[in-house]
């Protein structure tokens, strides 16, 4: 619900018609003025909660997997070993001084991140600690186990809104998509991978230049970018609406198995088309007096539906073809073992990673796990 990046915000308000947060009502507001700004002028920002559906489709798969695995997950999550482990931290304060190494998930009466039933059971288990701060409710857990929930959650609120998960955070990105791959994300380190020819358990990545990139853009008045927005919407609109097509050509292609023959299609598209439309808008942002260059965008989809549910995460050692412009890859996934949700994941849209040059450079989106 915080931006970590104010220069992140701003290439989000270049690459996507609006960003919802994950953001309570009743939680403290400690938005920057680029975001108070944002708020009071335009219509680019707002605010989500989880809805009850979102957080019994989530609350009952962890439910699950806890019953069939509590003793390996305290082994891996427990917050005791979380807490014993935690670096000395000197300046915290409150639920982070008394519980350091915690990640804290709010679970007030309104707009809760946590079904209290879920809660009630993870703290039986020694996974999560039930306490108050200021008079709201909040629930500690151990970073990774909160990271993956957090992820999942945010996955089960964007597919049941017809949103889109995106993060400029890549461990966190790595999780979207996966709601019926929890088991393994939380059990299974090591869990053995299906070949790639298998659609049903294969993911391709494609990383594409399609984000106008301002230079020194810390230093670009967001008025100007404001003001770019409101004169190009018409073209942004679609360009949008091209990079998203991609998705679709490249899940048309999914019947072919050959990355390399993906590619060379995809590559036609990107000369042809992408390319053309991204200059045309940089020349437009020159006339406002902003220089730019172009960023990498990352689309995951999921072969066996056809749909994009994610940012790229590719697993290393997968066959990588590039060219100037466009960088695609096949990665395989184990399917989750609990199948009964993947409902929610058929309703997912296009799904976007919006790129910062300074963590991701085009092979880099496929040297992480």
């Amino acid at each position: 619900m915080r931006f970590r990046s104010e220069e992140w915000l701003k290439l989000a308000m270049l690459t996507w018609d609006q960003v919802g947060r994950i953001r309570p009502r009743l939680t403290m507001d400690s938005d920057s003025d680029l975001v108070r700004q944002l708020r009071a002028e335009t219509g680019f920002l707002f605010d989500l909660e989880p809805s009850e559906q979102d957080l019994d489709t989530v609350g009952e798969l962890f439910a699950q997997i806890a019953e069939l695995g509590g003793g390996e997950l305290r082994g891996r999550f427990s917050v005791r070993a979380a807490i014993e482990s935690a670096p000395a931290a000197p300046a915290a304060t409150g639920l982070r001084a008394r519980y350091p190494g915690l990640v804290w998930v709010y679970a007030g009466g309104i707009g809760p991140k946590m079904t209290r039933s879920l809660s009630f059971s993870l703290t039986r288990m020694e996974l999560a600690v039930i306490a108050e701060e200021d008079g709201v409710t909040h629930v500690g857990l151990h970073p990774l186990f909160a990271r993956i929930y957090l992820t999942a959650l945010a996955d089960a609120m964007a597919a049941s809104a017809l949103l889109s998960p995106v993060t400029d955070d890549l461990d966190s990105h790595s999780a979207v998509g996966t709601l019926d791959r929890l088991y393994e994300l939380l059990l299974e380190k090591g869990a053995r991978r299906p070949a790639i020819g298998d659609l049903d358990h294969a993911y391709i990545h494609l990383a594409v230049e399609a984000v106008l990139r301002p230079t020194n853009i810390a230093d670009v008045p967001v008025r100007k970018l404001i003001d770019f927005r409101e004169r190009y919407t018409g073209e942004l609109a679609a360009f949008r609406k091209h990079v998203g097509s991609l998705s679709e050509e490249l899940a048309a292609l999914a019947a072919i198995e050959n990355p390399i023959a993906a590619h060379a299609h995809l590559h036609s598209i990107y000369r042809s088309t992408t390319k053309p439309q991204l200059e045309e808008l940089r020349r437009a942002m020159r006339a406002f007096g902003v220089e730019s260059s172009t960023g990498m965008l990352g689309l995951k989809v999921d072969l066996a539906s056809g749909t994009i549910i994610g940012g790229p995460v590719a697993t290393a050692g997968q066959p990588v073809v590039a060219a100037a412009g466009l960088t695609l890859t096949v990665a395989p996934y184990v399917a989750g073992r609990i199948k009964a949700r993947r409902v929610l994941r058929e309703q997912s849209q296009v799904a976007y990673l919006l790129a910062v040059d300074q963590h991701l450079a085009s092979r880099s989106l496929f040297k992480r796990r």
